[in-house]
């Protein structure tokens, strides 16, 4: 090395670096690099002023922090000295222009085992250097590359498993279920087909008190003695839901390549999913195939009926109504007089010149034609129902009390944490009372943090006393078969969002009303159900039922309200502006006529024998289908 000694000590700051990229040819720690700088400082008169230092850091990029910070300080600084050039750098290019630049600014750079002093040297070869270092840290680079490529081709690469799992801790090619973190995804997927949005899922999440992902692999991290640094959520959030629901490695399935880095430091880059390596049945599944199948249907249903989460009208066949005519979604429609009914998509935006029909249909009459059709798919499937295993519909979930356990548990110890730096802090001001302000400042950070962890744990403890927003699923005891649960189902005579999204592929709608159901799993190829002729049927049956009524009547008179409410009240689907079409019937008949009276509207002609002779001639149409 060439070197002026001189009287007068020099100031030097050093630069040490250390990163994966090296190898044994000129690997140094950083400590003995250290040592490399302070052996070179007391043989050649000098004084470390400050060590600039780098650890797990690639030299191929120049963006480090210590190394910026010493960039910003070279107002202050003469000299720099380091171990040799590749600490420097990697990047040929950058490497030079970081040369030329010192000394135009006419600073001194010193590389020990180089044996290179800018000031007294003039190598010729430093641009060979700075080439072969960074030759190195590229050939380095692709032979990882290929590695990992290799292992992502055959599904052998080791990386960290998403929530839901875990690895073997002696054979880590072997993948586990984590059980507690399954339960949760469970939880996740129940309340998301109940008609929640991922948004709303994530606030019932939260409301409840159920550990986030970070949450739970803190705890495990913390219990094992070891020192959590990461970010811990609280809070669910939208994409906590999402990244975590719909990932396919639920269902089994490895997918490698998902990201690749064009360049060395570069930033990742999607890769298409067919460019990506596929591994179905990679290891257990929590998610059966239909469970993942349906979720997906229901996410793309969803997204492409623009479905936002539970209103407060829940549209249930919002996403799954289509016109016959344009082929258009119906949309739906809310009007605190007449109800909710759907109309085309086209129709409602555009206008009778794009879809001639609005393709009207009532939600209760969708409603009770999805039912009666059930009940015959029901009736169809009876015996295979019957002996499926019921074990396949139970799921462990986090239920309200499980949340208030473990908020307990974590409330306690972040008790007994706050006590502990309390503690701590005294013991400190009363060791070095003259440090007290500067003691006090610096556990504060700490203390506030605790507190306001303490009192958000209390909060949510207070809401989970309250009434569960969210009933925990099970499975009633006095329950044996799917079909007793169908039969309940059923028995409502409505269905949940859930129960329709999982049921129904589609259904269409023509310009009259009249509808074809479409389900899932091939339910729809077992049973024969003719809406237009129920349609008829429940019409004639409800003009018999009017028909009915005036027999019954006393007074001589009858309005339209009043026989529209008595047919809603025998639970027929009917309102007062949809009975003027069977009012017209009545009057048609002869039975009644219009008396021009506010309070008597219209008053009852037929005689009672008349009226039965009516009711007779419509039940046997209605028995013979004419």
């Amino acid at each position: 090395m060439i070197s002026k000694l001189t009287d007068t000590p020099e100031i030097i700051d050093g630069y040490v670096r250390l990163s994966r990229d090296d190898n044994k040819r000129n690997y140094s720690s950083i400590e003995n690099q250290k040592k490399i700088i302070q052996q070179y400082a007391e043989e050649n008169n000098m004084i470390i002023r400050h060590i600039y230092e780098d650890d797990g850091i690639s030299g191929y990029s120049f963006n480090r922090p210590d190394f910026q910070k010493m960039m910003a300080s070279l107002d202050t600084i003469n000299i720099i000295v380091a171990k040799d050039l590749s600490r420097i750098g990697r990047h040929n290019a950058k490497v030079l222009l970081f040369l030329e630049e010192m000394e135009e600014m006419g600073k001194r750079v010193i590389l020990i085992d180089d044996n290179y002093d800018s000031f007294y040297s003039d190598d010729d070869i430093i641009g060979i250097k700075t080439w072969d270092n960074e030759r190195h840290v590229k050939n380095t680079s692709r032979k990882v590359k290929r590695i990992k490529r290799m292992e992502q081709e055959s599904g052998t690469l080791v990386s960290q498993t998403p929530f839901g799992y875990t690895r073997h801790p002696l054979n880590k090619q072997m993948i586990l279920i984590d059980e507690e973190a399954a339960a949760i995804l469970n939880l996740e997927k129940e309340i998301y087909l109940d008609g929640n949005g991922i948004r709303k899922t994530a606030e019932i999440l939260s409301e409840r008190g159920v550990p986030t992902p970070s949450m739970i692999d803190k705890e495990r991290h913390e219990s094992l003695g070891l020192v959590y640094n990461k970010q811990v959520a609280y809070q669910w959030s939208y994409g906590m839901v999402k990244d975590t629901l719909f990932n396919d490695y639920n269902n089994g399935v490895l997918r490698t390549h998902k990201r690749e880095r064009v360049t060395i430091n570069g930033k990742d880059k999607k890769v298409p999913k067919e460019n990506q390596y596929i591994f179905p049945n990679h290891h257990p599944k929590i998610f059966d195939d239909n469970t993942m199948k349906l979720l997906n249907e229901v996410k793309d249903s969803r997204h492409h009926s623009q479905y936002r989460g539970q209103r407060a009208h829940v549209n249930l066949f919002s996403g799954c109504l289509y016109c016959k005519d344009c082929g258009w979604k119906l949309t739906a429609i809310n009007r605190p007089n007449r109800g909710k009914y759907y109309v085309c998509g086209t129709y409602n935006k555009k206008g009778k010149q794009f879809c001639q029909h609005a393709h009207l249909v009532t939600e209760e009459t969708l409603m009770d034609a999805l039912v009666k059709y059930l009940v015959l798919c029901r009736d169809s499937l009876a015996d295979i129902i019957q002996n499926f295993d019921l074990s396949k519909l139970k799921v462990e979930t986090y239920t309200p009390t499980d949340s208030k356990q473990r908020l307990e548990a974590e409330l306690e110890k972040v008790k007994e944490e706050l006590k502990v730096l309390i503690t701590q802090k005294v013991k400190e001001i009363t060791a070095n009372p003259s440090m007290n302000e500067i003691i006090t400042e610096t556990y504060a950070a700490l203390q506030s943090d605790k507190m306001e962890r303490i009192s958000a744990i209390e909060k949510t403890l207070q809401d989970l006393t309250k009434e569960p927003h969210i009933p925990s699923t099970t499975i009633k005891p006095s329950l044996q078969t799917a079909l007793d649960i169908l039969n309940e189902v059923l028995e409502k005579k409505e269905l949940s969002r859930k129960d329709i999204e999982v049921l129904v592929e589609k259904i269409i709608v023509d310009k009259d009303g009249n509808v074809d159901i479409y389900l899932k799993h091939g339910l729809g190829n077992l049973a024969a159900y003719d809406f237009k002729a129920d349609k008829e049927n429940l019409k004639l049956t409800m003009l018999i039922e009017s028909i009915r009524l005036l027999e019954k009547d006393e007074t001589g008179f009858t309005s339209v309200k009043f026989l529209a409410d008595s047919l809603k009240e025998m639970g027929y689907p009917m309102h007062k502006k949809k009975f003027v079409t069977y009012m017209e019937h009545l009057l048609d008949l002869g039975l009644v006529e219009k008396t021009g009276i506010y309070h008597y509207p219209y008053r009852i002609v037929a005689s009672r024998q008349q009226l039965r002779d009516v009711e007779k001639m419509f039940i046997v149409v209605g028995q013979t289908g004419g």
